[in-house]
């Protein structure tokens, strides 16, 4: 074992010569965490002329510890690895800095919580609005096929009392140029037989129709009134295909805003953070390492006068004690 002092502080240690591997050797004190160059003190080339590194390191300590300045009350017994030299050649601290992976990274967490959060949002929105829209395209729907209803039961009253087919056979037809009518049918007064109707076929051309129409259709009837009595009724049936398919081309629009949306939020969000929070933190992390193998001539800005700022603050103010405590240790 050899005896060897901090370079700052002056505690003494016991060094296994069995260990340094390299005559650029290296130890961090405990006392106050300096880092000694083992060489400066032996100076293996002019005290080892003839003799083993091991031999030389053991006269040059011998002398060391023969200095009346040095207490042997401060001797410790410290017993380094070869790993913490290596370390300590190679300007580390003796612990390893603390690296952060990628799912550790803020700018990850803070999106994982925001894109979910942003899509539980739009699909809400798209919910409550396909359910507005439905309703309301179903009641615009409904009221259009009362007004059909209603103005053929008022205009076909002489013509149906009469039982003129061509006129009532037109008017049907013209009604049913709007697409969206599925079928008009002319109901006679005891309201179970269809006197006269159209109807679509599944290319939606206009076929004769002389039964009750059944399926999925809004429907609305007006009785035909003579003389304050029902001769007859109009019944019309509208289908929602139409209405449906420009309503899904609308929806379709609005989900592909809506992730155009969260892909925007997502990378301004990624952006302002990096710029605001993550760029002044690594500035932070990156002086903090070098402070802490001893480098303590640093300039600490501080470049805002929010909580970034008043970490750096704190920071600055962290390395004027750490300066000042080592500075009286050396006096000692």
């Amino acid at each position: 074992m050899i005896s060897i002092s901090c370079g700052s502080c002056g505690k003494n240690y016991r060094l296994d010569p069995k260990i340094i591997k390299s005559g650029n050797a290296k130890f961090t004190c405990k006392n106050c965490g300096y880092i000694t160059p083992i060489d400066p003190h032996i100076n293996i080339q002019d005290q080892g002329k003839g003799l083993s590194k091991t031999e030389a390191i053991t006269q040059k300590t011998e002398i060391s510890t023969s200095n009346p300045n040095v207490s042997t009350s401060q001797s410790s017994t410290l017993k380094p690895t070869v790993e913490s030299i290596s370390k300590a050649q190679t300007g580390q601290f003796s612990r390893d800095i603390l690296q952060v992976t990628w799912t550790n990274r803020l700018q990850i967490k803070v999106n994982a919580v925001l894109i979910p959060l942003i899509i539980v949002i739009m699909s809400i929105f798209a919910t409550i609005t396909y359910i507005t829209e439905k309703q309301k395209m179903e009641s615009e729907l409904q009221k259009s096929s009362k007004v059909v209803a209603k103005r053929l039961s008022v205009y076909l009253v002489e013509a149906f009392w009469s039982l003129d087919d061509e006129i009532l056979q037109e008017s049907l037809k013209s009604e049913m140029m709007d697409n969206n009518i599925y079928s008009i049918n002319l109901i006679d007064r005891s309201g179970k037989v269809v006197y006269l109707g159209y109807k679509r076929d599944k290319d939606w051309n206009l076929t004769s129709n002389n039964s009750s129409i059944e399926g999925s259709y809004i429907k609305a009837e007006e009785g035909i009134i003579k003389d304050s009595n029902k001769i007859g009724s109009v019944e019309v049936y509208l289908s929602s295909a139409f209405f449906l398919e420009q309503f899904n081309k609308s929806m379709y629009k609005l989900i592909i805003t809506a992730l155009l949306l969260i892909v925007a939020v997502s990378l301004t969000a990624s952006v302002v953070l990096n710029q605001m929070i993550l760029a002044p933190i690594r500035r932070l992390t990156d002086i903090a390492n070098k402070i802490s193998i001893g480098n303590l001539e640093l300039e600490i800005p501080i470049e805002s006068k929010d909580e970034i700022g008043v970490l750096a603050d704190a920071f600055a103010r962290m390395k004027v004690s750490m300066a000042f405590a080592i500075k009286q240790l050396r006096k000692r």
